[in-house]
């Protein structure tokens, strides 16, 4: 009895369990994504976006597909309950996502041009490399800032944040989410400090609202506008072609160097302000069909729901026993 205890609670197995089940399940999707990813790109070296898009596809249908089996299997609840439910304000969530990610790039863009730091002009290219790289860069960028909060803010964290509590779990994968960028070339101790750091209000946007599509949209406007919109390195990774040609100069403390603005120490004051805001707006909150999702119905409404089926029990019995007699 006290070993079920340990492992079990109210006939499930306990979160910090399903937390470290998921780790392997989680990895294993990863390692096959990249397998099959390599193995179909492998042809499509000559495609400007194919062989970036395709393993990053596969990753998202691998770990959707482990989030599937995990949530089915160990927590008895839908797929969406992970955060990527199309239901309630996933919409406005992800606007909200889409415009705070906007405004943040856009003010390290601004200060770093009213300090000197950056010139920007417009690139001359024609317009239809503008909508070929526009497109792809869209379709690659926003798989892969889903696939990152699917891993960073996905099932595996919030199992965690359910055992030992959201600061706990925000402090721990705020981390791995900055070692994870440490293979990223032209890597400073500042990039790292940041990505660290961006970890916080990305999980705060998903705690505030249960959902994914919040921290989806930031994540992924402030790389496509970082790269494409204003030609700055993304992580270290300078983009093939975008909307603004930049020119940086002077201290890397200020423009992040090689790396780009997430190297940058206005970008530690831009996410410090990001996460303010996301802690305190009276926009963000979660939604009823969200809340429903995630946590299931309240005693009250529970109690309310087994009454109308006690009521309702008689007369399907009755019906029953119509047919029988039939």
């Amino acid at each position: 009895m006290k070993v079920e205890r340990v492992f079990l609670v109210d006939g499930k197995v306990r979160p910090i369990w399903r937390f470290f089940l998921s780790i392997p399940m989680v990895l294993l999707a990863m390692l096959v994504a990249q397998k099959a990813g390599a193995f179909v790109s492998g042809g499509l070296h000559q495609v400007e976006w194919g062989r970036f898009i395709w393993p990053s596809l596969f990753t998202l249908a691998a770990l959707l597909a482990a989030y599937k089996v995990l949530t089915l299997a160990l927590d008895r609840r839908p797929l969406g309950s992970v955060g990527l439910a199309f239901c309630g304000r996933w919409q406005v969530e992800l606007g909200l996502g889409l415009g705070v990610g906007a405004l943040m790039i856009a003010m390290v863009g601004v200060l770093e041009r009213l300090l000197g730091a950056a010139q920007f002009s417009l690139n001359s290219a024609p317009p239809d490399r503008f909508a070929a790289w526009g497109a792809g860069a869209l379709g690659m960028l926003f798989v892969a800032a889903t696939n990152e909060e699917l891993v960073f803010r996905g099932y595996p964290f919030q199992r965690l944040a359910d055992s030992l509590g959201a600061a706990a779990a925000v402090a721990l994968f705020a981390g791995l989410f900055g070692l994870a960028h440490l293979g990223n070339p032209s890597r400073t101790w500042v990039s790292t400090l940041n990505t660290m750091l961006v970890g916080i209000p990305l999980a705060v946007g998903y705690l505030r609202t249960r959902s994914l599509w919040l921290p989806v949209g930031l994540h992924f406007a402030w790389n496509f506008l970082q790269g494409f919109g204003l030609g700055l390195p993304v992580s270290g990774l300078g983009p093939p072609f975008s909307v603004l040609k930049a020119r940086v100069s002077g201290s890397e403390l200020l423009t992040g160097g090689s790396y780009g603005p997430e190297g940058s120490l206005l970008t530690t004051g831009v996410i410090a302000a990001a996460t303010v805001y996301l802690s305190l707006s009276k926009r963000i909150y979660i939604s009823e069909e969200m809340r429903l999702l995630v946590f299931g119905p309240t005693p009250v409404e529970a109690g309310s729901a087994e009454a109308v089926v006690s009521l309702q029990l008689p007369t399907e019995q009755t019906s029953v026993d119509r047919t029988d007699v039939k």
